[in-house]
């Protein structure tokens, strides 16, 4: 066999082996619970995808197999497949975690892996770069187990990645096959938690507590609510439990949930919502707060602001009632490219006050038109469309304060 033909042959019997693993999967699906998944799928993405979108979705089980793993990997195929938000590849070799083959991807996710063997140093410092580059993380469930030794479940300790997840498998309490486990919504606001309409939920699953949870470092967006009797009665060594949450992972993203140990977790409408948007934050076209939460003082460092990139420019949050540091305002310092305009759009309920630090811009009010240079200070009143231009060569820096705590955003 000549070199071409041999290559040629390991890539057939990899793409053999890809669709065997996938096959093997969906067989595990009977057709009335294809019929729910399909049915439960959300058939419109919250953002557009700014390119096309291609996610590692990573199922090697060592330990615990659970049985959800094909109920997650077909929800997200599907989910991918009618929104357009983005591809799947399914893959269960640690080899792949290698620089050249996780290039085409734009986020992975764990869907309940464990065992995960990250003893090569030149494996560990790929998938960090990965993430830190811009990239994206995704964890199911058990994801949070990939990097502890703790059994049974676990494979090699790997503290900066266990940093990175934003916790350590400690224990499940809240069972599965026990009844139903009341979640809050610790940020209605959030858009990752859009599909919750502000209000808390009961599911029957199976809800991990953590050791090293990452507080100071991760915006929580459910936990477990403990006003609930049932809840609140199982014997338990922690008094907060966080669920689902979000982070920022150097340049990249991180976003997980502990849902997805029940196989009917992924024909749930809302869950599936909740992964969706998680998926597009990750992938980097949902924009998010990922500001922490849980614990906020009177200064708040530069490390923790968080800034949101548009087409446009940025723009960054530096006080508000979702970060949590005033109640009656938001304040934030925005960046125009110059040539570059941000979307026309108004302020319902709040004014709004300008000031320019830097550069040129030219601000539409209404059918008004106004020139602003470094120094100058605009006031724009609740309900008016206005929008800004850079003009001249020089990006246009300034500072943004809006009279309400939530500051509420419609587009023209």
């Amino acid at each position: 066999m000549n070199r071409k033909s041999e290559v040629t042959s390991i890539m057939l019997l990899a793409v053999c082996c890809l669709l065997l693993q996938t096959n093997v999967s969906s067989a595990a699906i009977s057709k009335e619970q294809m019929r729910r998944i399909e049915k439960a799928v959300p058939k419109r993405a919250a953002a557009k995808p700014r390119k096309p979108r291609k996610m590692l979705v990573f199922t090697r089980a060592k330990g615990l197999v659970h049985t959800s793993i094909p109920y997650a990997t077909k929800a997200m195929e599907l989910m991918g497949e009618k929104t357009g938000a983005f591809k799947i590849v399914v893959s269960n070799d640690m080899s792949i975690f290698n620089p050249k083959s996780l290039k085409p991807f734009d986020a992975i996710c764990f869907n309940n892996s464990n065992r995960m063997d990250f003893r090569d140093p030149a494996m560990r410092k790929s998938l960090m770069d990965f993430v830190r580059s811009g990239k994206g993380v995704v964890g199911i469930h058990a994801a949070t187990t990939n990097f502890s030794s703790k059994r049974p479940v676990g494979g090699v300790d790997w503290p900066e990645a266990a940093e990175m997840i934003g916790g350590i498998f400690a224990g499940h309490n809240w069972r599965s096959g026990q009844g139903q486990w009341a979640v809050k919504i610790d940020d209605p606001a959030h858009p990752l938690n859009a599909a919750f309409g502000g209000k808390g939920f009961k599911i029957a699953d199976e809800i991990y507590m953590y050791k090293n949870f990452q507080k100071d470092s991760v915006r929580v967006l459910l936990s477990l609510d403990f006003s609930d009797p049932k809840t609140a009665g199982v014997k338990k060594e922690q008094t907060y439990v966080p669920v689902s949450w979000v982070r920022d992972w150097g340049k990249g993203r991180v976003f997980y949930c502990s849902l997805g140990h029940d196989n009917h977790v992924f024909w749930n409408p809302a869950v599936l919502r909740h992964y969706l948007d998680g998926i597009q934050f990750a992938l980097g076209d949902l924009p998010a707060d990922t500001t922490p939460n849980l614990q906020q003082g009177p200064v708040r460092n530069r490390s923790k602001q968080v800034v949101i990139r548009e087409d446009w420019g940025h723009l960054t949050w530096l006080a508000s009632k979702k970060i949590g540091n005033v109640q009656g305002l938001v304040m934030g310092r925005v960046t125009i490219k110059a040539g570059k305009s941000n979307p026309r759009h108004r302020h319902p309920k709040s004014e709004e006050v300008l000031y320019l630090l830097s550069g040129r811009l030219e601000h539409t009010m209404g059918d008004k038109t106004f020139t602003l240079s470094a120094g100058d200070t605009i006031t724009i009143a609740p309900g008016i469309y206005h929008n800004a231009t850079c003009i001249g060569d020089e990006d246009a820096d300034m500072i943004v304060v809006y009279s309400e705590g939530t500051r509420v955003f419609e587009p023209e």
